[in-house]
């Protein structure tokens, strides 16, 4: 017959119950939170980095868009028709001095149509060339500005158009070589029919990614 062990022999009772349960539920907690830190950071890293391709395939656009601006100006240097302003806009023959580009300022300065939306009814709105979509459905349109004082051709007798010119260089020896000053016309001289063009393009591409280029090329 067996006869019950004394108190004395019989195993302790934990007083504590639990607590590595807790730990353990502490350490759940802990491995989840970084998990969703880790992941927030990768998506953000991610869209990060879909955002920058999509922005230079806007700047590869706008650079195809300057192209195709400069091939649409080459052959017509030197006819009349750069004197005046296309009627159907995309070309104006006078430089704007309150031109903004973006349209992120404010107050009475000259818009750009880049939207084909008057510039919701800002005046005064400048008409680009129509709209060209290009590699990655990336649309871009052009503007073309000639730098002068206003319309019309500067080579006219008479005329007092002013317009950018670069300055001219010579390899001839002179007894001024080396020495460059502006109080003398001939350094600052240079031929009518060298007139600068600035072209301004604007590309939108996927998730309305919008890039600007300003380029200045003369003939």
């Amino acid at each position: 017959m067996m006869r019950p062990l004394p108190p004395s022999c019989a195993p302790a009772r934990r007083d504590a119950r639990g607590v590595s349960l807790i730990f353990s539920l502490l350490a759940l907690v802990a491995l989840s939170l970084a998990a969703v830190a880790l992941i927030r950071a990768v998506n953000t890293g991610s869209g990060i980095l879909g955002n920058l391709g999509f922005k230079q395939d806007s700047l590869l656009a706008a650079d195809d868009a300057t192209r195709r601006a400069i091939d649409w100006l080459s052959p017509r240097i030197g006819q009349t028709l750069l004197h005046q302003h296309l009627s159907g806009g995309g070309y104006y023959a006078a430089s704007v001095a309150d031109l903004d580009p973006t349209g992120s300022g404010s107050g009475a300065r000259t818009l750009i149509d880049w939207d084909d939306n008057d510039c919701q009814g800002h005046s005064p709105c400048l008409e680009p060339f129509p709209v060209v979509t290009l590699a990655n459905g990336v649309k871009a349109r052009a503007l073309i500005l000639r730098l002068c004082s206003g319309t019309g051709d500067p080579s006219a007798a008479g005329s007092t158009l002013q317009c950018a010119r670069p300055m001219t260089a010579s390899l001839a020896r002179s007894g001024d070589s080396g020495a460059l000053d502006y109080s003398n016309p001939r350094h600052l001289s240079a031929p009518v029919q060298t007139q600068y063009y600035r072209i301004l393009v604007r590309a939108k591409g996927a998730r309305n990614t919008l890039s600007y280029t300003d380029t200045v090329v003369h003939y």
